[in-house]
């Protein structure tokens, strides 16, 4: 879509410029703008609006007009990937806001001051890879209307400089020469520059075309031209053109996705503390809540994770509808202290046998997925220190009332213990130096996500059970990314939980979990390798360690294993159903 925005001016002129304006961009609606008009001047501008509605409805041109104020405000609102050609004397009035919206707003401006200048011939400046494309195609489109005869692509050098052609000024050129095979190169040298030598050419030219940059700067070349040009100074026809790079274009449209998600789709601590508003939510919506605790040697602290949860949401309020316990076969005192609670206690090796069973968190929270009876499934991690009930209700409010939210990641403040001190840091270690980086390299869109690898995450039952499941520690970065692949963005949501106490692990454990984090990764990421390749990753960690006496290798066999989707595995008989372990 191509949109034009034109100076209101007499007839003849305007249908010059509209003229103009089609041949260098493309046919489109024209926005005629108003100026600003003293109270007795109103008789002659209601004249020329007449006369302008006669001559654009003469050629079948759609048009609408606006104030300079409505018009800078459409610049900026639309569809971002439209063209938008801009009249530059709307500028000489002080409306540089119009072009700073459009370059802010658009994939393609050109901006043009017509000259009365017979000649027809044309000279490029633009630098830059989309710049350059986007100066020869409207050269191009002006060589076809005819009013360019001749083109020159033109490289500035100050004067007693060789005349040396770089390789960027040779890769620009090729690009006009793409679209103008009959350009040719020239050489103008200067003893003031760049700036001096495109006004020595607007005496030699009929039309410039110049490159408005990608990062403008204040008080650079291109600012001074323009003000010549509002000015009136240039003696030829000028034309600016901005074409979005494509990694500004990619930058843009990605924060255009992630800064509108982030504000509406994350939410802050506190936001949820009313329970009885959350009681009434779940009983208007007629849905149970399960809660699920994955354990593995956690004696030391999921007694306090339970209280924290149980009595305060389930006994004494009942936002909770049950509490699980999913243990890994624990070798202490986990699994007795969950029963002494009154929890049911279930070790997933022993849920669907037939299916066969895996170490990991993933492996336990994928066989929860068979025995919890809730519409929404929460998982909290049993190895915390500071357990609170924001921790459930701050992931089961958004989606109690938003019905448009099926998957919360909770993020939490972690100090992790140095020394004697807790210093307060962002997602992990392993979230900052593994899993960070690369969902920025391949999902950008997820570069809004706090921590992506919490284990702390509520959803609705029937989306859990469509994705599939790693059974190791790469089941969270797995369990989102396939989400967004599946349903977009727009479902799922952070919630801020407080502070969380994790025990500190050493760094070899973490290599272990990145292992199998950057496996899940590209496991999961579908189209990032080759097919087959990800059956070939091999699935041995190998950790040599130095000491005094010499070195030691350890080696750790992390592959994982990709459950399936819940709902694909075919049910037991139902008398062959899980019971919770004695």
């Amino acid at each position: 879509m191509t949109q034009h925005f034109i100076e209101l001016t007499a007839p003849k002129r305007l249908m010059a410029k509209v003229a103009f304006a089609r041949s260098a961009g493309a046919a489109g609606d024209v926005v005629l703008v108003l100026p600003k008009t003293p109270d007795e001047e109103i008789g002659r501008v209601h004249r020329l609006v007449a006369a302008a509605r006669k001559a654009l409805g003469a050629e079948s041109i759609p048009f609408q007009i606006v104030e300079i104020d409505e018009a800078i405000r459409l610049a900026t609102l639309g569809d971002p990937s439209r063209a938008l050609v801009i009249d530059l004397d709307l500028l000489h009035r002080g409306n540089v806001g119009l072009l700073e919206s459009a370059c802010n707003s658009s994939s393609q401006v050109i901006g043009y001051k017509l000259h009365q200048n017979r000649s027809r011939t044309a000279a490029i400046f633009a630098r830059g890879d989309s710049n350059a494309v986007l100066a020869g195609t409207v050269v191009r489109r002006l060589t076809e209307a005819g009013v360019v005869d001749r083109t020159s692509f033109v490289h500035v050098t100050h004067v007693g400089e060789a005349a040396n052609v770089n390789d960027s000024v040779l890769e620009a050129y090729g690009k006009v020469k793409a679209e103008l095979p009959q350009a040719r190169l020239a050489i103008e040298q200067a003893e003031d520059g760049v700036e001096s030598a495109i006004e020595h050419c607007s005496l030699q030219y009929g039309l410039l075309v110049l490159g408005l940059p990608q990062h403008p700067r204040k008080r650079s070349v291109t600012e001074h031209l323009l003000a010549h040009v509002m000015a009136g100074q240039l003696r030829a026809t000028t034309v600016f053109v901005y074409a979005r790079g494509a990694e500004v274009e990619q930058l843009s449209a990605t924060t255009q996705a992630i800064e509108p998600w982030i504000l509406k789709n994350t939410f802050s601590l506190g936001e949820f503390e009313d329970i009885d508003r959350l009681i009434q939510a779940k009983r208007d919506r007629h849905v149970s809540i399960s809660l699920i605790l994955p354990a593995l040697n956690e004696e030391k602290t999921v007694g306090q994770v339970i209280d924290a949860l149980k009595g305060p949401l389930m006994d004494e309020r009942p936002l909770l509808d049950e509490i699980i316990l999913m243990d890994s076969d624990s070798g202490d005192n986990t699994r007795a202290i969950a029963t002494e609670r009154g929890i049911p206690v279930y070790i997933h090796q022993q849920v669907r046998p037939d299916l066969g069973a895996y170490p990991g968190k993933g492996e336990a929270m994928w066989k929860a997925l068979f025995v919890a009876k809730g519409d929404i499934l929460v998982f909290v991690d049993t190895d915390l220190s500071n357990p609170n009930p924001s921790f459930v209700s701050g992931l089961v409010g958004p989606l109690l009332l938003d019905e448009r939210l099926n998957f919360i990641k909770g993020f939490y403040r972690r100090p992790v213990r140095v020394v004697n001190e807790f210093v307060e840091v962002g997602g992990g270690r392993v979230t900052e130096l593994t899993a960070r980086p690369l969902l920025n390299l391949w999902y950008p869109e997820l570069g809004g996500l706090f921590q992506p690898l919490a284990g702390t995450i509520a959803a609705r039952a029937g989306i859990l059970r469509e994705l599939h499941f790693m059974t190791g520690y790469g089941v969270e970065i797995g369990n989102v990314i396939e989400y967004v692949r599946k349903y977009g963005i727009d479902g799922l949501a952070q919630s801020e939980l407080g502070e969380i106490i994790h025990r500190n692990q050493p760094l070899e454990a973490l290599s272990k979990m990145s292992f199998q984090v950057l496996e899940a990764f590209f496991r999961l990421s579908h189209g990032l390798m080759a097919p087959g390749m990800a059956d070939r990753m091999n699935g041995v960690l190998r950790q040599p360690f130095l000491s005094d006496t010499g070195f030691t290798l350890y080696q750790a066999r992390l592959g994982q294993e990709v459950r399936p989707p819940m709902f694909s595995v075919p049910p037991l008989d139902s008398s062959a159903s899980a019971e919770p372990a004695t």
